[in-house]
């Protein structure tokens, strides 16, 4: 749980990390062999993922353990407080992704056993994919 927070912290200083020094003059950009090979991550898609994964894994918790589980919910009030403090679009959207993550499960899950425990580590890892792919852009910054 707290790796989570370490990446939703080293995310937001994704903009001071990138932005550009102000002593840069004509001629001195970044050559072909200056660009970093780590692919762009689409903040605006991933972050709403990861919002989605935590609301299916906080329904499998709270249908399995009971309504006193509520770790996943709580990495998404982190979420919301690292990347959305203010209201509006984006912390509702994230809020919204992460009911809808919430609803799907309670859709499709109806019975806790070995089926949901393996679906439980897979979102897991999928969350945890998505955090990474945060954080390599910043990590490929300090190298």
């Amino acid at each position: 749980m707290r790796f989570a927070v370490l990446i939703l912290a080293l995310m937001l200083a994704a903009p001071a990390i990138a932005q550009v020094k102000p002593d840069t003059r004509p001629g001195d950009e970044p050559t072909f062999e200056d660009v970093p090979r780590t692919p762009r991550i689409n903040r605006d898609r991933v972050i709403p993922d990861l919002a989605h994964v935590l609301g299916q894994l906080h329904y499998l918790a709270y249908a399995c353990e009971g309504n006193h589980s509520q770790a996943w919910r709580n990495q998404m009030q982190e979420l919301l407080d690292l990347e959305a403090p203010a209201n509006g679009y984006w912390r509702e959207r994230l809020i919204d992704n992460f009911n809808n993550g919430f609803r799907d499960q309670q859709r499709y899950r109806l019975t806790c056993g070995a089926q949901v425990e393996a679906e439980r580590r897979e979102l897991a890892s999928r969350g945890r994919q998505l955090s990474d792919a945060l954080l390599e852009p910043l990590l490929a910054e300090d190298e």
